[in-house]
């Protein structure tokens, strides 16, 4: 029994150590980076010839050492003109956070100054490729939002944590009998909440690397949508009808449910979490407000017969929302103000249902696509809502699921084939 608990510990060890451990040459590297205002060479930059020219008193009287007088001169020049700003030498440690090391060593503090996003032509290439499970499709591909990993999650119920490379998988456990149809991170990466077409859902906590499974509501009999909010607070699940059930994530305890006019097709949450927007059978859209529970604002989606899809850009602005028919419509979210609002932009590029919209983090690109032809896929730029149309080059397959990393570095795409590719965003610098 000893040894067993040894190497639970162990396991959790080196799990936390992998996740979220500070290494002691990172910060012994970062010291000797540092550079005291003592240690700063004063050497003049250059020596000019015309000052070996002049003589004590020329220009301050009643100095005889020579210096004294260059002392004297100096102090006169900067009591007259003042010390220009290119002679002034700046302490390293008021240096401002931004020029600092630890902030250029970690990508996620400090975006650097990049060029503007070409809307012609997509700078991407192929990062790497993983088989989680040979037979088995990835349903569920999230990146980490702290730490280089993604988490991928497929129909045979296993759930793994893979390095960026592929060649090193972190962490993996099975979910017996389970058909996993969606994965979220909490926004510290802590855990994260894995739910299937079932009754219960999964609370996976990545630094003791344990699960914890949960009853949904009584009323609930399965998730068909599941969704945690951007900040971690609320669970939203419904099995496809009218009724939506508010969970606290933290208490896993009902909070209200709340009804819609008809049966919910796709959900999503605003950038803040403040609102639930809710895409029922009609194409209506209904707007509810998290603190009050009360829908503030109802509309059409325009043009719409059978709806499948809806997401929120992440600055809050846009609001993308997909048909059967392949239509997507984006909406500028200060313009839902009536119930039958005009489009930005609809995009008619796909033909079959669309299954996934996915805007990346920075809210420049919107990558739509269906999974019933092979390489149904477009990545648009936006603002222009241009495709880009050298993407994808080959043969993708059919498309299960679409994801981007927290800065946008990296996109992922898995297939029908149990292959998730990797792909590596050249316009942004950050994981």
């Amino acid at each position: 029994m000893k040894r067993k608990y040894n190497q639970i510990d162990a396991e959790e060890s080196k799990l936390s150590s992998l996740l979220f451990n500070k290494t002691k040459k990172f910060t012994e590297k970062l010291n000797r980076n540092v550079t005291s205002l003592s240690q700063v060479d004063r050497k003049p930059a250059w020596i000019d010839d015309d000052d070996r020219q002049f003589k004590v008193n020329t220009v301050i009287p009643k100095v005889k050492n020579d210096a004294l007088y260059t002392e004297k001169l100096k102090q006169k020049y900067e009591t007259l003109i003042g010390s220009p700003n290119w002679a002034k030498i700046k302490d390293a440690s008021n240096k401002d956070d931004s020029g600092s090391d630890i902030v250029k060593t970690v990508g996620h503090l400090d975006k650097e100054k990049v060029s503007k996003f070409e809307k012609n032509i997509l700078e991407i290439k192929k990062s790497t490729t993983i088989t989680p499970q040979k037979g088995a499709i990835t349903t569920s591909l999230k990146f980490h939002p702290k730490v280089s990993a993604v988490m991928l999650a497929n129909t045979s119920g296993i759930v793994s944590l893979h390095s960026l490379d592929g060649n090193n998988k972190l962490h993996s456990f099975k979910l017996k009998s389970w058909t996993i149809a969606s994965t979220h991170f909490k926004p510290d990466g802590s855990e994260a909440y894995i739910s299937g077409v079932r009754h219960t859902y999964c609370i996976y906590d990545l630094v003791k690397a344990s699960t914890k499974i949960v009853q949904l509501p009584h009323a609930l009999k399965k998730a068909v949508h599941f969704k945690l909010s951007p900040d971690g607070k609320f669970i939203a699940a419904s099995e496809g009808f009218s009724e939506v059930f508010i969970i606290c994530a933290d208490t896993n305890e009902l909070i209200k449910n709340i009804k819609n006019n008809s049966n919910v097709k796709a959900m999503t949450y605003s950038h803040d979490s403040r609102e639930l927007y809710c895409f029922n059978d009609l194409g209506e859209v209904t707007v509810w407000d998290m603190t009050t529970m009360k829908p503030i604002k109802k509309f059409f989606d325009s043009g719409c017969i059978t709806p499948s899809r809806i997401s929120m850009s992440h600055c809050g602005r846009l609001l993308a929302t997909g048909t059967a028919e392949g239509i997507v419509n984006i909406y500028d979210t200060a313009e839902l103000t009536t119930t039958n609002p005009v489009p930005l932009k609809t995009i008619s590029h796909l033909t079959t249902k669309i299954t996934n919209i996915t805007f990346n983090p920075t809210s420049e690109m919107l990558s739509v696509s269906s999974s019933f032809l092979p390489n149904a896929l477009k990545a648009l730029h936006i603002p222009s809502y241009n495709v880009f149309p050298n993407f994808p080059q080959k043969n993708l397959q059919l498309i299960e699921t679409v994801g981007f990393s927290p800065n946008g570095g990296y996109m992922g795409i898995s297939n029908n084939k149990g292959i998730v590719n990797l792909f590596r965003l050249g316009h942004f610098k950050n994981y």
